[in-house]
């Protein structure tokens, strides 16, 4: 069962992608500085609204994109994004000292394997 096709269904998808990539940018910057986001915004209700969004988007017949060729723009955006993961997790986790830098150290580099695991498995199915 579909609920929404075509046009619908890519709007849904935005809509979707869009509200989930807010609530994970204003849960870090709560995560980071507290009260920054919950003087203002209660984030468990933008949750229940994600979750929703996504339940539609489920159920939406999303037409399918032709797979983009991985650039090495990409390679250095995942090696970004892992740096700053263990940026912020050794950040979260400095009160437990050197066992702080072991578990960042981790944690980036399972960020940076898995985001090119994903970008390989793209490659693969051409």
């Amino acid at each position: 069962m579909r609920i929404f096709k075509g046009h619908s269904a890519v709007l849904v998808n935005h809509v979707f992608q869009t509200l989930l990539v807010t609530y994970l940018v204003l849960l870090l910057l709560e995560q980071i500085w507290k009260g920054i986001v919950s003087v203002y915004l209660n984030l468990n209700y933008l949750l229940v609204i994600v979750i929703l969004v996504g339940i539609v988007d489920v159920f939406s017949e999303v037409p399918e994109k032709g797979k983009e060729k991985v650039k090495k723009r990409d390679y250095w955006f995942v090696a970004v994004l892992g740096v700053i993961g263990f940026m912020i997790i050794k950040y979260k986790t400095a009160d437990l000292e050197w066992l702080s830098w072991v578990i960042s150290l981790i944690a980036g580099v399972l960020i940076i394997l898995l985001s090119l695991l994903v970008l390989e498995e793209g490659e693969d199915e051409r």
